[in-house]
């Protein structure tokens, strides 16, 4: 017959091996998500972009999943790549690893949220309630704040009620971020296209468009043509025919005149009497 002792050390033994049995759910602290912002879309819009920043403080990897939310049908996880000078862009299956001791960073032209079946355009001011499904984490319901069609970065909100100042950025460092492409995607009801603008200012651009079909599938056609214009500063509309780098792929060198807000709208000949008209607001700076 076992002693009191042998008694209480058996029990804990099991106890420790039972513990040592089961999966453990992340540190609750494990993950930090912060940052998360998307662009107004244009009427009409069926997608948009969604970028964030995922912080993992915990000692293991994880991986961002999937997510959910009521303002899109489905949301997937996106990766943009550079190819040949030219930005391509792919779902990532599989989802998102998460290093531990790492942030990882939700950015256009980078790997990004992407909401497809708008249930209504992104109105600037608007909040998107998204949640996220990480593997280890579980699931974690965030806010995406809605800028401008050119914003370049998530709003700065203060949390105290008083005045705080603002830092200045160097000379230096403001003008060197118009040099940043502008990057959108334009859905139709039959394509979508992956339009970059570099550099992100006013003068000398060289457009790069990728097209895809609904299928988010590459997609050939026989022709495209750009055309900028800026009714606002009477400008007169800018049209140029697109040369052919891949099978999916186009680029045409073009001038923007003037900063602000311009329309880029894209003539696609699908095959012969078969031609499809999209545009979108783009920033130059």
């Amino acid at each position: 017959m076992l002693g009191k002792v042998e008694t209480i050390t058996v029990v804990l033994a099991v106890a420790l091996t039972f513990i040592g049995a089961v999966p453990t759910r992340a540190d609750p602290a494990g993950i930090v998500v912060g940052q998360a912002w998307s662009r107004a879309t244009p009427k009409g819009a069926n997608v948009a972009g969604g970028y964030l920043t995922i912080e993992n403080r915990g000692a293991a990897p994880d991986r961002l999943l999937s997510a959910t939310s009521p303002a899109a049908a489905k949301v997937e996880i996106h990766q943009m790549t550079m190819q040949d000078g030219i930005m391509t862009m792919r779902q990532l299956d599989e989802g998102l690893v998460i290093p531990p001791d790492a942030t990882v960073t939700l950015a256009p032209g980078g790997e990004h949220i992407m909401f497809v079946g708008l249930a209504a355009p992104f109105e600037e001011g608007q909040r998107i309630p998204v949640s996220l499904i990480f593997q280890r984490f579980g699931k974690i319901e965030t806010v995406f704040d809605v800028g401008s069609v050119g914003a370049k970065g998530p709003l700065l909100r203060i949390a105290s009620t008083e005045a705080a100042p603002v830092p200045s950025s160097p000379p230096a460092k403001a003008s060197a971020s118009t040099d940043e492409p502008f990057f959108t995607h334009i859905c139709g009801t039959r394509l979508m296209a992956d339009v970059t603008v570099t550099p992100g200012r006013s003068g000398p651009v060289e457009v790069l468009v990728q097209l895809y079909d609904g299928d988010e599938k590459p997609l050939t056609v026989d022709s495209l043509s750009v055309t900028l214009s800026n009714p606002d500063k009477n400008i007169v509309p800018l049209a140029a025919p697109a040369e052919r780098i891949a099978a999916d792929r186009w680029r045409v060198s073009m001038t923007a005149a003037a900063t602000g807000k311009w329309s880029l709208a894209l003539g696609i000949d699908m095959k012969k009497d078969d031609r499809i008209d999209i545009a979108a607001p783009i920033l130059i700076e």
